[in-house]
């Protein structure tokens, strides 16, 4: 910003605007991002809990990922057992963030011809949520790293700043929130790619 007083080329100047607004856009989701990172136990605590479906917050996630184009091509299929609600006790938009969390994560790393699945299922008293995707998965030695804030590896290829590093380690400060948890790990078909489980406490 300092330079372009400076600088009569039209071109060179319109790539200086270009490259300030990625950066702004970088600081602001990074500065939301934090915020929101240190807001999750405060704003858990003094919410009142209602009872939330995940499989219609995962549904109607994924038709409005799909009318804005968020997914690059790839397809987002929904695994249901197709009886019984799915039902947690939460923040929704809580327990939203964690869902759009995942999906992102997911869509960034499958090719862009690749497919993410969202399959939830109860099991016992908990209700498990598995999103899968078709990237190079995650080496044993690096699923629990990829829950520290500001994890850098990104998929190759990937403009530096399109994340902040900060979205998984949202995603498990609020699951725990939730009295659940959140884990990654290798597909259960052996398939290449990248499991995430989120398991929540089934509501009364």
């Amino acid at each position: 910003i300092d330079t372009l007083p400076r600088v009569d080329d039209p071109d060179l100047r319109a790539q200086l605007v270009g490259i300030a607004a990625h950066d702004v856009r970088r600081i602001d989701r990074l500065v939301t991002e934090i915020a929101a990172a240190s807001r999750v136990d405060a704003e858990i605590s003094r919410a009142t809990l209602e009872r939330v479906d995940l499989a219609e917050l995962f549904a109607n996630l994924i038709r409005s990922r799909e009318d804005r184009g968020m997914n690059g091509g790839r397809r987002i299929e929904l695994d249901l057992p197709g009886r019984g609600p799915l039902q947690v006790m939460g923040v929704p938009t809580q327990l939203e963030r964690v869902a759009e969390n995942l999906i992102d994560n997911a869509v960034s790393f499958s090719p862009e011809d690749g497919a993410v699945r969202v399959a939830i299922r109860q099991a016992g008293r908990k209700i498990v949520t598995e999103v899968t995707d078709e990237g190079p998965g995650i080496a044993p030695d690096r699923r629990e790293a990829v829950f520290r804030r500001f994890h850098s590896d990104r998929p190759e290829g990937e403009s530096f700043g399109n994340h902040s590093g900060l979205g998984l380690a949202i995603g498990r400060a609020i699951a725990e929130a939730h009295d659940g948890a959140l884990v990654a790990d290798a597909r259960s078909d052996g398939a290449a790619g990248a499991c995430l489980r989120l398991t929540l406490p089934a509501a009364p």
